[in-house]
């Protein structure tokens, strides 16, 4: 999984990955608790992951409320579970990972699986998706951008979640926001997002941060030149509260200009004391004179 890219790179799906695994293999029944962005409670049984809870991706209750399908039957109500539990998955790995902890006595999920899924196979899957979604044009993540509509476009033309999409986008709303407000798993609301952004339907307005006034630096009395007894010194004013002061006061006089340095005399330093005067060179003859040896 060398392409997978989120928040913490490949540590955070390692140790995700590696404490489940070493938990179901250990203790078999249980839960933890991932800390983390948005983070989530992974149940065991057997050995088996039965349920994935995360506030990052809605629950099989709000999938199956939201989407108008309540009163599904057996095979459909597993069916939704599972997809539940994988978007789960999905969105924990898609986060931040930073620890996780052994629940003590959790109580039983109310939407468990009878028969559940190997850790390592669904964290694989999480993963594969992940990576599906940095290779499209525009990747996002399920709880970072906010877009809104780029352009004017016939709903008609397009699918319905793209729809959906499209109508529920204001600039506020993430991918994981219009997930639950729509009743949708949070991976299909994200990738379809992510087309949209791609293919110039939406937009990310990111506004720029205000600048920082940063306020004048006045030296040091003792890093001041000092050519003659230092007087009072005047009231210094910011660059930026040049609008405070009343239009009538009069503009404070120059400064007055750092004291010349010394110039040095050619030789002060002693090295040409040592060294022999040279002789003139008349003219460009007698350089090539000098050079030959052959002056006279």
């Amino acid at each position: 999984m060398a392409g997978v890219r989120d928040s913490l790179g490949r540590a955070g799906y390692d140790l995700l990955s590696s404490a489940v695994t070493r938990y179901a293999r250990e203790k078999g029944d249980g839960a933890l608790r991932v800390s983390g962005t948005p983070g989530g409670v992974v149940h065991l049984r057997g050995g088996l992951v039965v349920a994935v809870a995360s506030p990052g991706a809605p629950g099989p209750g709000t999938l199956l409320t939201r989407s108008g399908r309540s009163g599904a039957g057996a095979a459909e109500l597993r069916v939704v579970r599972m997809m539940a539990m994988q978007d789960a998955a999905f969105a924990i790995v898609a986060g931040r990972v930073d620890g996780w902890e052994v629940l003590e006595d959790p109580a039983d999920p109310p939407d468990a699986l009878g028969v559940g899924e190997t850790p390592g196979r669904l964290l694989h899957q999480a993963a594969r998706k992940l990576a599906a979604l940095d290779v499209l044009p525009h990747p996002v993540r399920p709880d970072r951008e906010r877009p809104l509509p780029a352009v004017e476009v016939d709903l008609a033309q397009l699918a319905l979640l793209q729809r959906e999409l499209l109508v529920h986008a204001d600039g506020r709303s993430t991918a994981r926001d219009i997930a639950f407000r729509t009743g949708r798993a949070v991976y299909p609301v994200t990738v379809e997002m992510a087309r949209l952004l791609g293919g110039g339907y939406l937009e990310c307005v990111e506004t720029a941060a205000p600048p920082v006034r940063m306020p004048a630096r006045v030296p040091p009395e003792s890093l001041r030149p000092r050519t003659r007894p230092v007087a009072e010194p005047a009231a210094v004013s910011t660059p930026g509260d040049a609008g405070d002061v009343p239009p009538s006061a009069s503009s404070p006089s120059p400064p007055d200009p750092a004291p010349e340095l010394p110039r040095r005399t050619p030789g002060a330093s002693g090295i040409t004391e040592t060294l022999a005067p040279q002789k003139a060179v008349a003219s460009w003859k007698g350089f090539f004179r000098l050079r030959s040896g052959t002056a006279k």
